[in-house]
């Protein structure tokens, strides 16, 4: 089964958790959040079931052993969501956070796709921006890529 298949699910995951999170920011009252004596957005559980459904959903996509591109697709998406989609930072930084959880993908990968998809992310975070899930990301890329 091609990737492809699963880049529709996994979009409207990541659709329906950035209105989840536009929500939670309409919604806030002054002071919620403030030196964590009220909980605010940055607190819901959302964040956290949106890194479940999103570890269920590779994990689906792991099972049907896509193809080397339909799977490049797929974490393309993923690793360009922080830079390409509009929402409220707390969701783009779980965006980041997930990235962690696309390593038995990378696996999946061909040198090829592997070396696309490193040199792409290279590119989209730098050196000196990379949190320490960036870092392993790019190590599993650097070896699916035979580096």
């Amino acid at each position: 089964m091609d990737g492809t298949a699963f880049l529709r699910p996994i979009q409207a995951l990541y659709e329906a958790y950035i209105e989840k999170a536009r929500q939670l920011e309409r919604d806030k009252k002054l002071g919620d959040g403030w030196m964590g004596l009220k909980p605010g957005p940055k607190d819901d559980p959302c964040h956290g079931q949106f890194a479940q459904d999103l570890e269920q959903a590779l994990a689906a996509l792991l099972a049907a052993e896509p193809s080397s591109a339909g799977t490049r697709e797929v974490l393309a998406y993923i690793y360009r969501a922080p830079k390409t989609l509009t929402a409220p930072l707390t969701a783009t930084w779980m965006f980041q956070a997930v990235h962690g959880l696309t390593a038995p993908l990378i696996a999946r990968l061909d040198a090829a796709d592997a070396r696309a998809l490193r040199d792409e992310y290279k590119r989209l975070y730098r050196r000196w921006d990379r949190l320490p899930t960036q870092k392993k990301t790019l190590d599993a890329l650097d070896k699916a890529a035979g580096k």
